[in-house]
């Protein structure tokens, strides 16, 4: 009876390993797919279904493209940072140390010149973290050509504010919806005045909560496992996607760190309690698809909780699907040519 029952587990085993190793066979052929339509460099998968892993690589991830990808492959993540960045500050509201509802004023009065920033004496904490605050946004084309001239440049949010100061308010806080990136430069404000730097304080709310040994604030050129990013005419425009270390786009990771933020946020809840995690997946009454730091939708295979990230030479996404227990990530070092989600295509082999 032992014997046979062990023979049935060994079969029902390689049965699961085959099942794994032909998805992840589909999933490679799929990425490697994506990214010659798509003309991106390289990309690396990771998905956790249930306890079943799959990850997955394709492409290089070097200006002479001689680096393969490989799983311990470090990217930019741009704008999915700012989950991170909205469950370290949801952790100060667990301990006491902010309150969402009350203006954030005494945090940021401190910024050089700040006044200048319209409505910033106003606006709450759970406004700039669900982006109905209105200010106006620093990341605009006088930024952007700035940024361009010092791509190695490691803005400070003082200086990086500056390109908002005087600019009318979209609408008056929280009165509408408009995602806005200075709402996160404030937030990684605000981390470093309450933990000494932004860093640190990711580091110990979020990332050695998580398990996430990869992940940094910024980057340096010289790091090794570094992907390269490169814009849609070839160029490398890495440097500054590396620098960035504002609140609004800070983290550098592998795919399976962070999918073990969303796995420590929603599983483990490592990372936070059930009030704040409710409110961080709840959106506005002006926009019910974001929530505080977070992305909320549906499509054909459930509810998903993640978020999208883009910047110059980078390509970031993140879903996970409460009611399948499963999470994937995508990890690019180029940018899509039109809008067409390669979770889209994962969740159709995979789910």
């Amino acid at each position: 009876m032992i014997k046979n029952f062990s023979r049935l587990a060994i079969s029902l085993l390689f049965a699961l390993l085959g099942t794994l190793f032909a998805q992840a066979n589909e999933i490679t052929s799929q990425l490697e797919r994506y990214n010659d339509e798509q003309n991106i460099d390289g990309a690396s998968f990771f998905a956790s279904i249930d306890g079943k892993v799959i990850e997955v690589v394709a492409g290089t991830i070097d200006p002479a493209q001689q680096e393969e990808t490989a799983v311990g492959t470090r990217f930019y993540i741009a704008s999915t940072g700012k989950m991170m960045v909205a469950a370290a500050i949801l952790s100060m509201v667990e301990d006491g140390n902010l309150q969402l509802d009350e203006p954030i004023w005494p945090l940021i009065e401190s910024i050089g010149d700040i006044e200048r920033l319209k409505n910033a004496d106003v606006v709450t904490l759970r406004q700039i973290l669900n982006h109905t605050s209105g200010l106006a946004e620093y990341l605009n084309e006088e930024f952007d050509d700035a940024s361009q001239r010092e791509p190695a440049k490691r803005w400070t949010p003082e200086e990086a504010l500056s390109f908002a100061y005087d600019a009318e308010p979209v609408f008056s806080p929280g009165k509408s919806f408009e995602y806005t990136n200075t709402n996160y430069v404030l937030l990684g404000y605000i981390l470093g005045q309450i933990d000494g730097t932004i860093e640190k304080a990711l580091e110990n709310r979020v990332f050695n909560k998580a398990g996430m040994n990869t992940a940094s604030v910024g980057a340096q050129s010289s790091a090794p496992h570094l992907a390269h990013g490169f814009d849609e005419d070839g160029n490398d425009a890495s440097e500054q996607a590396w620098a960035s270390i504002l609140g609004d786009g800070p983290v550098v990771s592998t795919a399976q760190d962070v999918a073990k933020f969303m796995q420590a946020l929603f599983d483990s809840r490592t990372l936070l309690g059930q009030n704040l995690l409710d409110q961080m997946l709840t959106g506005s009454q002006h926009d019910e698809g974001y929530g505080l730091g977070m992305g909320v939708d549906e499509d054909e295979w459930g509810q998903w909780y993640g978020h999208a990230g883009s910047y110059g030479g980078f390509e970031a996404d993140v879903r996970f699907y409460p009611d399948l227990n499963a999470v994937m990530v995508v990890l690019m070092n180029g940018n899509p040519d039109e809008e067409n989600p390669f979770l889209d295509t994962a969740a159709q082999k995979l789910f």
